[in-house]
């Protein structure tokens, strides 16, 4: 097998893991209080993490930690990315000695101050976001800049810091980077804040960092001639797991009607625990999928089996998506239309087709979907960060919440630089509505940038435009 770009890199003056991770300790007071709690097991800990790939083995390696320091611990993977206080609800109500709450991958939400009045909430979290929950404990790179990363290279990082990690925690770690996209071996891309971690402990894995002649995933989005097993092997985790995104399949399988599919990956995943050396040789996704324990290796095969079925379909559809607007360098392209499976991840290789047909510098895809009467979904993909796909998901969010406020809490938004979502999840505020507000938002970044080109903004609209993602505006 050909070596991917990433391991023909040389990486030179890299900082020493154990000392970066020893700065971040002294520098982050949230960081300091959630390892010494960890070292003082008491009652169930309440571990509640993102049901997508990074969200799934950050949570696994942070159960194994309390596990290995003698907590109890009840680990979920409820849908949807912030922890809604029905879901907090009914694990506590199974769960009389429950503790303390740790959240990871899951934003760090200011409506959580009201989850820790009666338990300590600790939160672990590398999502951007505009008002922290001081009532809680929280320990976040992003805050206040953003800072490219994973949660579960935080987990690893505290995993290493309490001396409870160990090879199957590296490897859990590069899945969830490559799921946030922090690592991409194909292209040699790696998120400087994780290169300390790929040096020490990521080039270990050096089979599933080589290229591979398998079908080229969702992560291969700006070039579709090659792939690796660590995107192939997180594609899986990705599809099998519902991706964050609650693309699950009751309904194709009467045998999958009551499978937790994010459960099911990672229960999937913790079963391979001490088969790591097996999994530092496979050779191809079969072989990773042939180590998982029945009954789940069935279930996940049958998941995944659907998700490439959805995929084919989708990409046809998406082939209706037509150029709205321009700003800056980057082409802005739409979809509209009913519920599609799988949209997010096709959305992201339609878009580099798009983008590479037209010979475009930057290009970023809205999708807005009508999932249900009750349902609207937007997702954002772009193949670059000068306008700020997070950051135009997060105004949707606190625009809508502000003028729909008794529904606030069924609207939510944000997300990264280059993927973000917004949800609405109440009839009360229809498809049409949701749309509106969408071309709203884009009328008014294209009228900020318009204002720019005549004359320099004042502050209150730069500070509208940094709100708004227009980063290609900043001086």
């Amino acid at each position: 097998m050909e070596e991917a770009v990433i391991l023909q890199t040389e990486f030179k003056q890299v900082e020493d893991y154990s000392t970066q991770w020893d700065k971040l300790r002294k520098a982050n007071p949230g960081l300091k209080k959630i390892l010494e709690v960890i070292e003082k097991p008491q009652g169930t800990a309440l571990v509640f993490s993102h049901d997508d790939p990074d969200g799934i083995t950050s949570g696994l390696i942070f159960k194994r930690i309390l596990q290995k320091k003698g907590w109890k611990v009840s680990c979920n993977f409820p849908e949807g990315f912030m922890l809604q206080p029905a879901q907090l609800k009914q694990v506590i109500d199974k769960t009389p000695d429950a503790s303390n709450i740790f959240l990871l991958d899951k934003g760090t939400l200011a409506p959580y101050n009201d989850y820790a009045v009666n338990l300590p909430v600790y939160i672990v979290d590398h999502h951007p976001t505009p008002v922290a929950p001081e009532k809680c404990t929280y320990f976040n790179p992003s805050l206040p800049a953003y800072t490219w990363c994973s949660t579960s290279i935080l987990a690893h990082g505290i995993a290493t810091m309490a001396k409870a990690r160990d090879k199957f925690d590296d490897f859990l770690c590069m899945v969830g980077l490559k799921g946030d996209w922090a690592i991409e071996p194909v292209k040699g891309i790696l998120a400087d804040f994780a290169r300390p971690f790929f040096v020490k402990y990521g080039q270990q894995f050096k089979n599933l960092l080589k290229l591979v002649k398998e079908r080229p995933t969702q992560f291969d989005a700006e070039q579709r001639d090659h792939t690796c097993l660590l995107s192939r092997v997180t594609e899986f985790v990705h599809a099998t797991g519902g991706g964050g995104f609650s693309y699950f399949y009751h309904d194709r399988d009467a045998s999958l009607n009551n499978v937790d599919h994010a459960a099911c990956i990672a229960a999937g995943l913790e079963g391979l625990a001490d088969k790591i050396e097996k999994i530092a040789a496979i050779k191809s996704l079969d072989q990773f999928v042939n180590l998982i324990a029945e009954p789940n290796q069935a279930n996940l095969q049958k998941i995944f089996t659907y998700f490439l079925q959805d995929w084919e379909s989708a990409n046809r559809i998406l082939d209706s998506s037509v150029k709205a607007l321009q700003l800056g360098e980057t082409s802005i392209y739409m979809f509209v239309g009913p519920k599609v499976p799988l949209l997010p991840m096709i959305g992201s290789i339609k878009l580099f087709e798009m983008k590479q047909k037209a010979g475009e510098k930057l290009a970023q895809i809205i999708m807005v979907s009508s999932v249900s009467q009750d349902y609207t979904h937007v997702s954002v993909r772009g193949t670059g960060d000068r306008v700020h796909s997070g950051k135009f998901c997060g105004e949707l969010q606190d625009s809508m919440q502000r003028i729909y406020a008794p529904f606030k809490d069924k609207i939510s938004g944000g997300g990264h630089p280059k993927a973000a979502e917004c949800t609405v999840r109440t009839a009360e505020v229809p498809f049409m509505n949701v749309l509106t507000r969408v071309v709203e938002v884009l009328g008014e970044m294209k009228a900020l940038e318009k204002l720019a080109a005549e004359k320099e903004l004042d502050d209150s609209q730069k500070a509208r435009a940094d709100k708004l993602g227009l980063e290609f505006l900043k001086k």
